[in-house]
């Protein structure tokens, strides 16, 4: 069956989202206005996360319990730990611009780690983590490679809602699949232009996509900063398997 959206995961999800920020947590009253939800139903929520420790409570406010953790560290597959840091910090050197790592999380894109400092791209990614896969560079990419099944399938579903979107990457596809570069010039955010490239294993499969971003004051030198990106991408040196 095709995926489709459930309301009781998605607020589940926002509210492991939400206890994830960090400080002093988020309480039943900020959820439900976050949520635009009931307190009551929002309660029964927390009430079972807090049971199977996804979630904590301290003085009436929810913080990510260790669940999370534990789930994404059995999960952590060979594949995940090759987007290694020292890596990306030497690519950022090479490229000499901030560089953020982008994969894919069901219908949007996360950054999950980053090299070099961005004042603007730090706070937009921390306020709003889930980005769209259409229209930022980083998502164009992790589309481009995405099985054609697969990917024909969240196109399908996303021209419901968005169909001048996926007119314009069927636009952009080819060229992508051509060149390994995607990109955003100010649409996301009007002072931020991006472009990206995959980062393949050595079989040729998807990791990531590998995403460098500018200013406007840079914004002619996008297409070069995307060549010397895709350059500095293709020396990246994977661990072995007694490495990993």
């Amino acid at each position: 069956m095709p995926a489709r959206h459930h309301r009781t995961v998605d607020r589940i999800v926002a509210i492991l989202e939400e206890a994830a920020q960090g400080g002093s947590g988020v309480t039943l009253a900020e959820l439900a206005t976050i949520l635009d939800a009931p307190k009551s139903s929002i309660q029964e929520l927390t009430n079972g996360l807090l049971a199977i420790g996804y979630l904590v409570e301290d003085e009436r406010h929810f913080r990510l319990g260790p669940g999370p953790f534990v789930l994404s560290r059995r999960a952590l597959s060979s594949s995940m730990r090759q987007v290694d840091h020292f890596e990306l910090e030497r690519t950022h050197r090479h490229v000499k611009v901030p560089l953020f790592v982008g994969i894919r999380l069901g219908d949007d894109q996360v950054f999950i780690d980053q090299a070099g400092i961005d004042v603007l791209m730090d706070f937009v990614s921390s306020k709003h983590p889930r980005r769209p896969l259409l229209t930022t560079a980083t998502g164009k990419v992790l589309l481009a490679y995405m099985p054609p099944a697969e990917r024909n399938e969240f196109l399908r579903r996303a021209e419901r809602d968005r169909p001048g979107q996926v007119a314009e990457y069927l636009e952009e596809l080819p060229e992508i699949r051509a060149t390994a570069l995607a990109f955003n010039r100010g649409v996301s955010l009007p002072d931020r232009y991006a472009v990206a490239t995959p980062l393949l294993d050595a079989q040729g499969e998807l990791i990531a996509a590998i995403c460098a971003v500018i200013g406007p004051e840079c914004a002619a030198e996008l297409s070069t900063v995307g060549q010397t990106l895709f350059e500095a991408v293709q020396l990246w040196h994977f661990p072995s398997y007694a490495e990993l």
